[in-house]
């Protein structure tokens, strides 16, 4: 099951009446980078 993040950090994700500042605790991510076609018969991958 894929982790929704909207729901379980809603205090980040929605907003609030009058603006304030918000600390965003530090977390983990993956970045996938590449270039080219991967649809293509020789794209890169």
């Amino acid at each position: 099951m894929a982790f929704d993040y909207k729901k379980e950090y809603k205090e980040y994700y929605m907003p609030k009446n009058t603006p304030c500042i918000i600390e965003i605790p530090e977390m983990n991510y993956i970045a996938v980078r590449g270039k080219g076609n991967p649809n293509e018969g020789n794209g890169a991958c």
